[in-house]
């Protein structure tokens, strides 16, 4: 069968153009409606690959300085607590005040992070002989607790890592408890503490991703012991091991964070403070950076030339992001979203050149099953490799009808459409409304329902976003150092994570078989080979992706970009000021 593919120069108001919209109208038209750039995509010329340069500002060769404060963004109030929060602001806070065993290496090129490759943090050195299901951590022996009451500056000790992990696999309100295994599907069997500096991990099989699972920042955050007696209050107060310490909570003003004078890695940090500036609209970080009122800042693509003509002295890092934009249809219970047919026609409803026209300035990569910033892991949906899954990619919406009809909807099927426009920008919010008028042109009726993130859409474990929920929503998927992760948590029948409740046994074989791969390169093969299958399977609708940037101002220096939600660990404390 022959498929076509459909080009129109792609506008705002042509992708929004005639979708019935729902509760989330008012926002988005006003979003949408005003302001000089509302039209700045519209100009429908082909779409144009991303390679990333590296950044133009080489490695700092003068000696790193001491002291000083930068402002930066913080886009919400974020939880202190990072087990029982899994929102990405409670992470990226936790980043400044915890450790963890295993941290990404970064580097002043910013195509660094996305090798996700782990290196020591709160361990020293991390063995995992044999067949694999052996993991040793040896701690750092100079690795202390900040000098706060009760746990006053003592050392970290293997018994603070077991108890942490404990926690979080049993605490009712860590929904990522499962990625270390289940009373059904167990990963880690038990943790063992010979000494005070030794911990080791004991696992049911052989795991490839486990140490990239140490070290993701969505999960062990080391906290200290103290928490198990009560003595210690996570919600209320952050005691780590990090580069900074948490100095003082302003609610929709700021997080002030001060330097850790006994962190293991002195004389890092270079910083004596930062300010967390809570900033919810992306407009307003912008003037602010223009202005130097912020020192790092995120770019909107449609700013980047604006934004080098006002600060023509600041750094302005352009890499692929590691988001990750997908619809999911709900396959639980009696749902029409079963049959392949329907998922494969809005697939083919969905613009995906048209998105990057729309938010990207026409620079960007259609999304495969996870991330574009895996590279090598990564099938570009276009290629020959993609096999004959790679037509439910493309956009045909007369096709995505004639599907539709096939599937016994030739009136169209109506769709209670989702998304959250309180939290991710103004960008994420065009993005899910035009998608919406996508699928309204290949003969979905969407209704749009927009909900709070917090409150509806990602609660824990009672969200939207954890499976609770009527059609489909259009959201984001977390930020992980693996592909295994997205394969797993998105897809896996085990997973608690499967948003829209897949049950492929044979898919489930597929990505244990690769888990259970030690050689990187082998696995990387059968990751490409699940890709193919699930280009036919289309459980999931991906989006597309462009470039991002962020802009470092001239006095800030030997800034390393992190592409997770570690940012100070593995960037912030690494930075320096000189004006000089």
């Amino acid at each position: 069968m022959a498929y076509r593919q459909t080009r129109q120069p792609v506008t705002r108001r042509r992708v929004l153009g005639g979708v019935a919209l729902g509760g989330g109208a008012a926002a988005f038209l006003a979003a949408c409606g005003g302001g000089k750039d509302s039209d700045s995509s519209s100009s429908g010329g082909a779409v144009r690959e991303v390679t990333i340069a590296a950044s133009t500002r080489q490695a700092e060769t003068a000696q790193p300085k001491s002291g000083g404060t930068i402002n930066t963004r913080q886009s919400a109030n974020a939880p202190l607590d990072p087990i029982t929060n899994t929102t990405f602001t409670a992470q990226t806070l936790a980043s400044y005040m915890y450790g963890r065993l295993l941290k990404y290496k970064t580097g002043v090129d910013p195509k660094k992070a996305d090798d996700y490759e782990t290196e020591g943090d709160i361990a020293e050195t991390v063995e995992m002989p044999g067949d694999g299901t052996t993991v040793t951590f040896k701690l750092r022996p100079n690795v202390k607790w900040q000098d706060i009451a009760p746990v006053s500056g003592r050392a970290v000790t293997s018994e603070d890592v077991k108890l942490t992990f404990e926690r979080f696999r049993t605490d009712p309100k860590s929904s990522n408890k499962g990625v270390f295994g289940t009373a059904e599907d167990p990963l880690v069997l038990n943790v063992d503490t010979p000494d005070a500096r030794t911990v080791i991990f004991k696992l049911a099989r052989p795991y490839g991703p486990f140490r990239n699972l140490v070290g993701n920042s969505n999960y062990l955050w080391i906290q200290p012991k103290e928490l198990s007696s009560g003595a210690v209050d996570p919600n209320k107060v952050m005691i780590g091991s990090g580069p900074f310490m948490l100095d003082k909570v302003e609610p929709d003003v700021a997080y002030r964070v001060k330097k850790n004078p006994t962190y293991y890695a002195n004389p890092m940090p270079y910083l004596d403070n930062i300010s967390l500036n809570v900033i919810t609209e992306e407009a307003q970080e912008v003037a602010q950076f223009q202005a130097s009122r912020l020192d790092i800042a995120a770019i909107p693509p449609a700013r980047v030339d604006e934004v080098k003509k006002s600060n023509a002295k600041a750094l302005m890092v352009e890499f692929i992001p590691s988001t990750y934009g997908f619809l999911s249809m709900q396959q639980r219970g009696n749902t029409p979203f079963k049959d392949e047919r329907v998922r494969r026609a809005a697939s083919m409803a969905i613009d995906r050149d048209g998105i990057l026209t729309l938010a990207y300035e026409g620079k960007g990569s259609w999304l495969s099953s996870f991330p574009s910033s895996f590279g090598s892991w990564k099938i570009d949906p276009k290629s020959p490799e993609m096999g004959p899954g790679g037509q439910y990619f493309k956009l045909n919406p007369a096709e995505s009808k004639k599907l539709l009809a096939a599937a016994g909807y030739p009136n169209g099927l109506p769709l209670r459409y989702i998304f959250t426009n309180n939290i991710y920008g103004e960008r994420f919010n065009q993005v899910a409304e035009a998608v919406a008028g996508m699928l309204k042109d290949g003969g979905f009726q969407p209704q749009i329902v927009t909900q709070d993130y917090l409150r509806e859409y990602i609660p824990n474990p009672s969200g939207t976003y954890y499976g609770n929920y009527e059609g489909a929503f259009y959201g984001l998927e977390t930020d992980f150092g693996d592909p295994h992760n997205y394969l797993y948590n998105m897809i896996h029948s085990k997973s608690p994570r499967n948003h829209a409740g897949v049950n492929d046994p044979q898919l489930d074989a597929m990505i244990d078989k690769e888990s259970a791969t030690l050689d990187d390169t082998e696995r990387q093969k059968q990751v490409r080979e699940i890709q193919k299958y699930l280009a036919e399977k289309q459980y999931y609708q991906p989006g597309a992706i462009g470039p991002a940037y962020i802009g470092v101002q001239d006095w800030i220096k030997n800034y390393q970009r992190n592409n997770a939600y570690s940012t100070g660990t593995e960037s912030r404390a690494k930075l320096w000021i000189d004006r000089g």
